[in-house]
């Protein structure tokens, strides 16, 4: 301790400050004096101001040095700092004046040298470091903002954006402060909200960060599409900025998230597409009151089937789900949910349990159950084909019968794009999960509506390519993509789960419903994106290393079966595929996945597999 405040008084800039602070200390008590008496100080206060001048001297620079005036940088003079120094010059005043009442003006300066001091010191020390600190800005209004707070630009002055600002400006412990507004709006431009300007149009964000010497850009406009948040983005990375971004409209609205909780702008922030508009009073009253299973309940779908559906009251709430961290994190999300009061219950159980499932179901009674359990990691099951056909195949069998036996409303299976002309055990597993859904709903003793909704990629998902490369750039890389050509379909999991609910609202039974996915996206352009968002240069900070194709992987993914047919819904962004009725029954299919299993051989379960899946090309 002692060390740090020695090597404080042997800095050079601070031996300076402190020289110039005396010298400018010293003028304005002597100066004090003067003006007091007109310039003709008389004997017996010469002798006072001299006798004075060194303790009280010593007494101000104690207390300048107290309240952080004397090790501050020149250059960063701002308002807490015109406060800071007028404290302690305060102090040092009111000791004097507490000294005077006591012991008189004989051995204490005058009650009016005591305060003309006090103004004089204040304004001479602020008017030199306001020299300093204009000198070094581009602005006026830097001086209102403290030394330790980062400059931003707040892109949006709309209601968020100006709530945003009233948010920065009054918690100054976030350590940003708004220093420009920019909006698109012309009505708008030159004009100021909270005494902050709105300066120029979103296309100026290089040159608006450059005059008000802002590090960062705040994109304060949530329901802006996301071909807009691009684009802005965009602008504001090539200006060198670093981009957050305000929370999505709609946790705004439900009170998960404030205006203040900012984030990097992400990936996920670049790749979505417009919002979804769904039908939400048909959600509402498909789900409303009603006993609701879901499987899988702890994944990445699943948690958030939890999430959308415990929003629309259901009369309770199932969730099951074979990994007991799942479960866990799974009742952490829900408890803060402040939203949801629902009855909800948690079991950690195996789907491929018949006996524990069908007490499960038996108990709770469920009127509707969503499918999301399965086996998904393409890689991880080539290799291991019957735990696919166990798990994927065998365990949907076994629950769609057991819906049918307990007559469950209706049945929603969560697919795969990749059960479309497979070229892996996975996607195979899922399509004859498919074909047994199909097959139950054809029981002539079937009262339940079965329905299966495929969709591709889901963002930042567990084992998803976006992970993946979020930690190979944080080990310093390379990034690994095993094909420049290579492309998928990605949806945000809200969006995808939006979208499976609006599917259950459309089924009569039988169908295999197809979210629209938009554009495939190359995952080689989705590595560039994720490097340059995570502040790097591709080729230079980090490497891209092509390893090829694994085993099973393909290089486009197919939204259409070849023996399907297309048929549109009732929503723009849902369609629906009908295939030919499978002539095998749920029986016959049992028997020959049941045979699959007895293989000790992957070739050979491969093989089998082919057979129920003539389209699946397996790669042995």
């Amino acid at each position: 301790m002692y060390k740090g405040l020695i090597s404080n008084f042997l800095n050079i800039r601070t031996i300076a400050l402190i020289v110039t602070y005396t010298i400018i200390l010293l003028v304005c008590y002597w100066l004090s004096y003067e003006l007091r008496f007109d310039f003709a100080v008389t004997e017996k206060y010469s002798q006072v101001r001299f006798e004075t001048i060194w303790w009280v001297l010593l007494l101000k620079l104690c207390l300048l040095f107290g309240f952080g005036q004397v090790d501050s940088l020149l250059a960063y003079f701002r308002l807490p700092d015109a406060l800071r120094l007028f404290a302690a010059l305060f102090i040092s005043a009111l000791f004097l004046l507490l000294l005077w009442f006591q012991f008189g003006g004989n051995k204490v300066a005058p009650r009016s040298v005591i305060l003309s001091d006090l103004q004089l010191s204040f304004l001479s020390i602020a008017g030199f470091r306001l020299i300093f600190r204009l000198a070094y800005s581009k602005n006026l209004s830097d001086w209102f903002v403290s030394g330790d707070q980062e400059r931003v630009v707040i892109i949006g002055a709309g209601e968020v954006g100006t709530g945003l600002c009233s948010e920065l400006m009054s918690k100054r412990s976030l350590g940003m402060s708004p220093v420009a507004f920019i909006d698109d709006d012309p009505k708008k431009i030159g004009r100021y909200i909270h005494g902050i300007k709105v300066a120029q149009s979103v296309n100026a964000i290089e040159a608006v960060a450059k005059k008000y010497n802002a590090s960062r850009a705040i994109i304060a406009f949530p329901s802006a599409s996301i071909k807009r948040v691009r684009q802005v983005a965009e602008i504001a990375g090539k200006a060198n900025l670093q981009v957050d971004i305000v929370p999505a409209l709609t946790d705004l609205v439900n009170g998960r998230a404030q205006l203040s909780e900012l984030r990097p702008i992400q990936l996920e922030d670049l790749l979505g597409r417009e919002a979804v508009d769904l039908n939400t009073d048909a959600i509402h009253g498909l789900l409303t009151g009603k006993r609701i299973l879901v499987t899988g309940a702890g994944g990445s779908i699943g948690s958030e089937l939890v999430r959308q559906i415990g929003n629309e009251a259901p009369a309770a709430l199932l969730c099951i789900d074979q990994a007991e961290l799942a479960i866990f994190n799974l009742r952490q999300l829900m408890s803060s949910e402040s939203s949801v009061a629902l009855s909800i219950e948690t079991k950690v159980l195996d789907i491929c349990d018949t006996e524990q499932i069908r007490a499960a179901i038996e108990a709770f009674k469920p009127e509707i159950i969503f499918h999301a359990a399965a086996h998904k990691h393409v890689n991880l099951m080539e290799s291991q084909p019957n735990e696919a056909i166990k798990n994927n195949s065998i365990g949907t069998f076994m629950l769609a019968h057991l819906a049918s036996e307990f007559e469950v409303e209706k049945f929603v299976l969560i697919s795969t794009d990749k059960a479309i002309n497979p070229t892996n055990v996975m996607g195979a597993s899922k399509r004859i999960a498919e074909l047994g859904m199909l097959s139950a709903q054809m029981k002539p003793e079937n009262k339940t509506r079965f329905m299966a909704v495929r969709f591709g990629n889901v963002l930042g998902s567990s084992g998803s390519v976006i992970p993946i490369f979020r930690k190979q750039i944080a080990a310093g890389g390379p990034v690994t993509v095993t094909d420049p050509e290579v492309t998928r379909f990605f949806m945000t999991v809200e969006e995808s789960v939006g979208l499976v609910l609006q599917s259950a609202t459309l089924g009569e039974g039988g169908e295999i419903f197809v979210l629209d996915m938009g554009d495939a996206v190359r995952i080689i352009d989705v590595a560039k994106q994720m490097i340059a968002l995570s502040g790097m240069r591709e080729g230079e900070d980090i490497e891209i290393e092509i390893i090829g194709l694994r085993p099973g992987e393909k290089k486009y993914e197919e939204v259409q079966h070849v023996s399907e047919v297309l048929h549109h819904t009732s929503h723009k962004r849902i369609l629906r595929f009908v295939g030919s009725n499978s002539s095998a029954t749920a029986e016959a299919l049992e028997a020959q996945l049941n045979a699959i299993l007895l293989e000790k051989n992957s070739a050979t379960s491969k093989a089998l597999i082919n057979k129920l899946v003539p389209e699946y090309v397996p790669h042995f």
